[in-house]
Order: structure tokens, then C-alpha cells, then sequence
């Protein structure tokens, strides 16, 4: 038989895991996006606009994803793991916030035409539209195909 008082401790516990969960995730805007992309890629030449519209795209696509089951669930396991050097875990020295930058970074060069022009870092990187694996001929490594006989 559950008691009266064991069942409010385990209802406090949980409020005090939803609230410790809620405090662990970092809520970004589109300057702080526009912010990191541009530190991280400072060894670039990036337009004016560029960053500022990823930060925008960005920020509605991640607006527009619904909960699931499975996002809780990978969320929480990835508050709680431990990245450790034993069993092919990572040993990943970076906080949080800088694994976040790096991705953001990243997926801007994906969303740019920094890979279409062959990763030229004198050229001025432009942004194109919001990387999506899940489109259909969405390649940033694809070039377009010369046709040597149309350039003579």
C-alpha cells in the first residue's frame, strides 16, 4: 500500500527532475545564432545578411518540430549520460555550448554555397537555405556540371 507521503515525495522528485531539466536547456535566439556562427567562422568572408537569415531559419524550424516520445526520451537520456572513454564513448572535453556552436557552424556551411564553389576561403560565403538531409537533391557538395565544349 503506497502512502500518502511517499507519494508526494516522488511527486516533489519529479517536479525537482522537470525543473533541473528545464534549467539545463539553453534557450537561443537568432542574435546569439547569427553570434556563434560568426565567431566560428571568422576565418571567413561572410555576407552581411547571411547569418542573420540561417538564425531566422534556423529558429523556425527548430519552432515547428512537434514533442514525440522519442525527443523526450533522447533528450533525457542526453542530460543524463556521462561522456566517458570506456566503451566507445566519446571523451569530448567541450562544454555543451561549444558542441552547439560547432554544429551550428557546420550546418551553416551545408546551408551556403561555401561547398559549391569548391571551399574557396578567399571567396565571400553566401547563404542559400536551411540544410535539409531530408530533401530530395539537397547535395551542397554537388557542383554544377561544365560542359567544356559550351565554354570554347
Amino acid at each position: 500500500m503506497i502512502k500518502r507521503r511517499n507519494f508526494l515525495l516522488g511527486g516533489l522528485g519529479a517536479v525537482a527532475f522537470v525543473v533541473v531539466g528545464a534549467l539545463g536547456t539553453e534557450l537561443i535566439n537568432e542574435a546569439e545564432i547569427a553570434a556563434a556562427v560568426r565567431r566560428r567562422l571568422s576565418f571567413l568572408k561572410l555576407d552581411e545578411e547571411g547569418p542573420r537569415a540561417f538564425a531566422k531559419d534556423k529558429v523556425a524550424a527548430l519552432l515547428a518540430k512537434r514533442p514525440s516520445w522519442l525527443r523526450v526520451k533522447g533528450r533525457i537520456r542526453s542530460m543524463l549520460a556521462k561522456p566517458t572513454t570506456h566503451w566507445g564513448f566519446s571523451d569530448d572535453k567541450r562544454t555543451r555550448r561549444q558542441r552547439m556552436e560547432d554544429n551550428l557552424a557546420t550546418l551553416y556551411l551545408l546551408s551556403s554555397d561555401f561547398f559549391q564553389n569548391g571551399a574557396d576561403v578567399s571567396r565571400t560565403v553566401r547563404y542559400v537555405n536551411l540544410y535539409d538531409p531530408m530533401r530530395a537533391c539537397g547535395n551542397p557538395f554537388a557542383r554544377p556540371p561544365t560542359d567544356p565544349q559550351s565554354t570554347t
